[in-house]
């Protein structure tokens, strides 16, 4: 109520009245205690008027300005904490939930591919559809998996023995489920290298994709190392990063099909 009385009684609210009171007064002969007012004087006290409008329209406008810089400045003065940023593996949706909402294409970094097994169905349909997946683990055959798993504090023959059964597995379940034309836009990949990352891209090439990024600690769990959800739109450089780390990470590595030993 209090607003709308301010809005009725302000100059931009007044200046028609007073645009009409002027009219009025040029076709009569006013005087004012005695003092004849000539057109002359009214046409002066008008330009006044609307000279005192402009200057305090000017004023508000600046103030308005001013209030609005000094939000952005708020903002900007904002540092994010880590729990703006890092998020735990348990906040996230389940694998099969996430990568389905992938319309073009799959990208899965992991050591032995668990999350690809979780979501195998929602690849599958990907796939069959026309979308691309790839997929890379670790190379259970390479030198870079002892230092590895040394550093997880795992075992290097259970790691080994995981990403093996986890691999054939995957073959097995993509030659049953791919239709034949869909085998050709799936590729399981592996590398001789020490992953930096585990990486979960959805239509991580498009200006809409995605990345869930994971960095590998030392004698660290997966499940208790922190994620990031990088978004193409929104968080660059760092996205165009991280999916260029994706990428080389897939240039040196070879296409699995079955142990060397």
């Amino acid at each position: 109520m209090r607003g709308r009385l301010r809005g009725m009684l302000g100059l931009d609210a007044v200046v028609p009245v007073v645009l009409i009171a002027v009219a009025v007064l040029m076709t009569l002969d006013p005087t004012v205690f005695g003092v004849a007012i000539s057109e002359r004087d009214v046409v002066l006290g008008f330009f006044g008027f609307l000279g005192i409008d402009a200057l305090v329209e000017r004023t508000e406008r600046l103030s308005r300005i001013e209030r609005r810089v000094a939000e952005l400045a708020g903002k900007l003065e904002h540092t994010a904490g880590a729990g703006e940023v890092l998020r735990q593996r348990s906040s996230f949706e389940r694998m099969d939930v996430l990568t389905g909402r992938a319309r073009r294409s799959v990208l899965i970094i992991g050591v032995n591919l668990e999350g690809a097994l979780d979501a195998l169905p929602a690849l599958v349909a990907l796939a069959n559809a026309g979308g691309t997946v790839r997929l890379l683990a670790m190379d259970p055959d390479g030198t870079a998996l002892g230092p590895s798993a040394v550093m997880s504090g795992v075992n290097p023959d259970v790691r080994r023995t995981k990403i093996i059964q986890n691999l054939e597995l995957l073959h097995a379940e993509l030659d049953t489920r791919l239709e034949t034309e869909a085998i050709a836009r799936v590729t399981v990949l592996v590398a001789d290298q020490i992953l930096p990352v585990g990486v979960v891209g959805l239509d991580e090439s498009t200006n809409g994709g995605s990345l869930i990024v994971q960095h590998y600690l030392t004698a660290t769990s997966a499940g208790a190392a922190p994620l990031m959800w990088l978004r193409a739109g929104a968080d660059q450089p760092w996205y165009g990063r991280y999916l260029a780390q994706c990428e080389a990470c897939m240039a040196g590595a070879r296409s699995w099909s079955g142990t060397r030993a």
